[in-house]
Order: C-alpha cells, then structure tokens, then sequence
C-alpha cells in the first residue's frame, strides 16, 4: 500500500515458507503450515496488488476455504484507483499488454468526458474512458478511466471483465442519461467505429 511495508518477519519461526515479496500462499490463501492462512500485503505473490479492497476479497476467499467452500482467489479483474483531481482507475490491461498477449485482434477507443453531458454540466469534462477488447467476439480485457468519478464507474467495467463480457454485451446494456457511466458505452461503441457523440 501507499507508504506501507508488510512486517512479516519471524514468520520462519513459524516454519512458514516465504519469497522476496512475503508470505507463499495458494490459490485458497492457505500457507504450507495446516491451519494457517494469509492475507493482505504480507503475501508473497506477485498477481496481488497491496490494496485493502484485494485483502478483503483474499479474506473471504480464506473464511470461505476454512468453512470447507472450494473458494479461489482470482486476480483477472482488480480494479485499481488513484484518488486524484481528476481520478484515474483502471482494471485489465493496458493497450499495450493486450497487443502483447493478443496480438492483433486487439482493438482500442476512448470516450472523451468533453462529449459527456453530464460532465459538462457538473463542470469535469477533462479525461476519458477507454476500452481495451480482445478476440473476434471483442471481449472486454481492460477498462482505463481519467475524469470525473472514476473510482465509482470502474465498477461496471470490473462486474464486465470478471462476466467476460464482450463490446457487444456493453452496447446492448441500456445506460441512463445523462451520466457519466454513458462513457463506457460510449467507448464500446467507438471500439465498433460506430460513435454515438463525440467532444465538441
């Protein structure tokens, strides 16, 4: 976390296995000791970003897996914020990480928040949405957001990466006007080459 670093140390006394980055786990959470498990920033996996949100989903994948569940932590779509002015947040990959992994069926488009009514009107119409697919069916494999109210509209695109969701699927989600969240749709439709607004 922000300024942070994990205390993790003597844990060895407790014949538990660490890595440079902390405490070894499974997918489960569990450590190499029987009736041990750990989570949050003390865990030495590299997929886990040192966020509380990801900790308290560790937690319950953890409470889960003691209450005999066959719960797993999956890290494809953790959404991360920057509380600044204006806010960025993001969840998947970058552009340049789908093309990586993709290669070339990977399309890319923004929606400016200066086409956004909504944005204009509460005066924030400085950033974008952008969207990241993948495949032929489009899939979603990231969501990118500068502007007003980031860190509450990555939502959405985290529930559409975790459901797989493909640019179609965000197309036909019918989004109430004017808001913000229009900028996913927008986005999606811009994927397409179909537009619907663009800044003036």
């Amino acid at each position: 976390g922000a300024g942070r670093v994990a205390n993790y140390s003597g844990v060895e006394q407790a014949g538990l296995t660490t890595n440079k980055l902390g405490i070894t786990v499974d997918e489960h959470m569990r450590t190499n000791v029987k009736g041990v498990w750990a989570i949050g920033d003390c865990i030495g996996d590299p997929r886990s970003p040192k966020l509380a949100h990801v900790a308290f989903a560790q937690a319950e994948v953890a409470v889960d897996t003691i209450l005999g569940e066959d719960a797993v932590m999956n890290y494809d779509a953790v959404p991360n914020v920057v509380y600044t002015h204006p806010e960025l947040a993001s969840v998947g990959l970058t552009e340049a990480q789908a093309k990586e992994k993709y290669g070339d069926s990977v399309k890319a488009a923004r929606f400016p928040f200066a086409a956004s009514g909504r944005a204009l009107a509460l005066g924030e119409s400085a950033g974008a949405t952008k969207i990241v697919t993948a495949g032929k069916d489009g899939r979603v494999v990231g969501v990118h957001i500068a502007g007003p109210q980031a860190s509450e509209l990555i939502a959405e695109a985290t529930l559409a990466m975790r459901l797989e969701a493909t640019v179609e699927d965000l197309i036909a989600t019918i989004h109430a006007h004017p808001t913000l969240a229009e900028s996913l749709r927008g986005a999606a439709l811009s994927v397409i080459g179909k537009p619907i607004d663009t800044a003036r």
